[in-house]
Order: structure tokens, then sequence, then C-alpha cells
């Protein structure tokens, strides 16, 4: 940027004053935008650090989004969700759709529901890519199938198909495939091994 007054504008009085003024001005909110965009780079990532160590949760994350969006509304650099999807890597359709399927029990790491598959939907239950370990109920506490898997409703949508019949469900969230495993196991420890009379052929 210039600081020299155009030849063409040299006969206006007093203008070389005022041309420094701005370009002054406008090098200072080059340097502030500098400064506003390290400092919000700075949150985003304490922001990732503090979700990738599972202190802070899918609700947690949409209010971060929401302060950071205003903060972009109120200083008009508009480039807040290139940056906020470098470093937390979901959108916003994607948080609001993992944090209404949250656990909806209290030790904020279970979800259960009093359904069978029909009667699934509207309910809060572990989205795709989600590893669990769960248990099918029929009977009260009679578990009839107890397994472990990453897309949730896929799983039962299939046991559905092959004739397996609940009426109650609890699907607990683990942080990978071997801890799915493992949970499995303490699942059959202490609800027991599931009744296989209940089960269709195919299921077993």
């Amino acid at each position: 940027m210039t600081d020299r007054v155009p030849v063409f504008l040299a006969g206006v009085p007093d203008l070389n004053d005022v041309v420094n003024t701005v370009v002054n001005l406008h090098r200072e909110h080059a340097d502030l935008r500098g400064r506003i965009i390290a400092a919000e780079d700075d949150y985003l990532r304490r922001i990732a650090q503090a979700h990738h160590a599972g202190l802070l949760d899918w609700k947690g994350l949409i209010s971060a989004y929401e302060q950071l969006r205003a903060w972009s509304k109120d200083n008009g650099l508009g480039t807040f969700r290139d940056r906020w999807e470098a470093r937390i890597e979901y959108d916003r359709g994607t948080l609001s759709r993992y944090a209404g399927a949250m656990p909806n029990a209290s030790d904020g790491t279970t979800w259960t529901g009093n359904t069978g598959f029909d009667e699934m939907d509207g309910t809060s239950c572990p989205q795709r890519g989600m590893n669990v370990a769960f248990v099918l109920f029929r009977g009260g506490q009679t578990p009839v199938f107890i397994g472990f898997t990453h897309q949730f409703r896929n799983r039962l949508k299939t046991l559905d198909k092959e004739g397996l019949i609940w009426e109650s469900w609890l699907a607990q969230l683990c942080d990978a495939r071997q801890e799915a495993v493992e949970v499995r196991r303490d699942l059959v420890k202490r609800y027991g091994e599931p009744n296989i009379a209940a089960r269709p052929a195919t299921s077993r």
C-alpha cells in the first residue's frame, strides 16, 4: 500500500497528511487482524486438545463453535469455518448430529432404550462410527443378544431382519474396537449368556 498522493490528486490541498493517516490505519488494521486470527487459532488448538482428551463433549464443541462464529461476525473476518474444520474436523451439522446422540444415562457413557427396532426412530442411540458394546433384552433383563459394533443402528437392523425380537436395549460407549470386545465380555459376566432359545437360528 503506497503512502504517496497519486499524481492526479496532487492539487488537492492538505491531502498528503490524510493519505498518511489512512495508510497507517490500514497497516494497524492488518496487524490487528493477524493478531486476532492468531489468538483464535490458539483458542481452536486448546478446544481440539480438550476434545481429544475427553474433557469436552459434543455439546461443548457446539458452544465453542458458536463462540467463534460470534467473534467472526463481530470482527468481519469471515474465515472461521475453514480454520475450525482444520482443527476440529467436524462441521456444524455433524456436531448437532453427534450431540443429539449423546448417551442418555447419567454415567455419560451409556444409552438405554425401551424399544424394539421398529420404535427406535427419534430415540437417542449411538451414531455410525461410535464403537459400542451392547445388550438386547427380552422379558425384563433377559439378554437375547450381546455384541459389539461401530454401526449400531445398521447392526440392529440386520438382527431385526433375521427375526430377532427384543423389548429393550443397552449400549456402552467404547474408545476403540478392542475396548468394545472387552466390554462385551464384561456385559456377558454381568447379565449372563444370551438366551439362545429366544433367538432365531440365523442370528445365533
